[in-house]
């Protein structure tokens, strides 16, 4: 990820996690300067507009459009953001209930720093520094940011701890779905590249299923496949040159071509094809257990949240009921 790196992305994933009902008190006098609160804890305008500045700051390096300000768009933003820095505060509470298990430590927080420093900002600590100036996060942003990141996996972990999906679910499932164990015909290639016939020649001459890789390691000059024996992965028609594409379609299983001409040089191809099939079940299961077990933790996740914003709801008051969230936006809850 580049510039604003890992850090802003931490603060826009927060500003997701608050996409269900916050009915909320709109219009209540609360101080200059302050958006909401919860709780009586106050999120001030100016991390607000931090948050947003930051999603501005990413539309603009992947070239996409970004609302005006003062627009019905742009006032949509706002609400969203607000209700995931709503959303981290409740998250706050609830770890400060639940405890030890749930609170994110000094030497936790210092750790994630560490490695956002090292992986984001080559190791270069300054580097960061200038990254929050630029952004005008404080430290106690900082802080914030990253300890929401690591207390709500935490929190959520304890209300998902006992979803499981079993064995037996899975082959219920499995027999009930079949549409989606299919698995369709597919072909992968794999090849040796090089800049002469006579090469090419010679190397087909010695060329067998089992040393195909190791000559394609040894000789050819592709430097995407070498490594790899070759191999291209799976292929789709139209995603090669023609003459490669001609002879890669028309090999049966494990066949080796004669030597073939491209504008890349001499090519000699193997496929390998692999037949249109049923997956059996007992095949499937563990990607059923590991899929539907992510499934039940996102449903119960999400009623968790339903229910614990229900019980903060009398907490949470707004400084304008325009900020408050709409239908529309509770309704679309991950």
């Amino acid at each position: 990820m580049n510039t604003p790196r890992r850090l802003a992305a931490i603060a826009l994933v927060g500003a997701t996690l608050g996409l269900t009902a916050l009915a909320g008190c709109g219009g209540s006098s609360l101080p200059d300067g302050v958006v909401a609160q919860v709780d009586g804890q106050d999120i001030p305008r100016t991390e607000l507009d931090q948050l947003i500045a930051q999603q501005k700051d990413a539309a603009e390096q992947q070239k996409q459009p970004f609302p005006e300000a003062g627009s019905e768009e742009y006032l949509a933003l706002e609400r969203q953001a607000l209700e995931g820095l709503v959303f981290q505060r409740v998250v706050a509470l609830e770890a400060k209930a639940c405890g030890k298990p749930c609170i994110a430590t000094p030497a936790q927080i210092a750790a994630e720093r560490k490695k956002i420093i090292k992986q984001n900002f080559n190791g270069v600590a300054a580097e960061f520094t200038s990254f929050l100036k630029k952004q005008g996060l404080t430290e106690a942003d900082v802080t914030r940011i990253l300890r929401a990141g690591i207390e709500e996996p935490k929190v959520t972990a304890r209300v998902t701890k006992g979803v499981t999906f079993t064995p037996a679910q899975a082959l219920k499932y499995c027999k009930a779905n079949p549409q989606e164990f299919k698995q369709a015909a597919s072909r992968a290639a794999s090849h040796i590249l090089v800049k002469t016939k006579a090469e090419a020649d010679s190397i087909r001459a010695q060329a067998t299923t089992s040393n195909f890789a190791d000559l394609a390691s040894q000789y050819s000059t592709d430097p995407g496949s070498k490594g790899q024996g070759g191999d291209l992965g799976t292929i789709q028609k139209g995603a090669l040159v023609p003459e490669f594409e001609k002879v890669a379609f028309s090999l049966s299983d494990g066949a080796i071509s004669e030597p073939v001409k491209t504008q890349f040089g001499w090519h000699i191809i193997t496929v390998r094809v692999n037949p249109a099939r049923d997956i059996p079940c007992d095949e499937a299961e563990k990607q059923i257990i590991q899929t539907q077990t992510q499934i039940k933790k996102a449903e119960a996740s999400q009623k968790w949240r339903e229910k614990t914003l229900k019980k903060w709801d009398p907490k949470i008051t707004y400084a304008d009921a325009s900020l408050e969230p709409t239908t529309s936006t509770a309704t679309t809850a991950s």
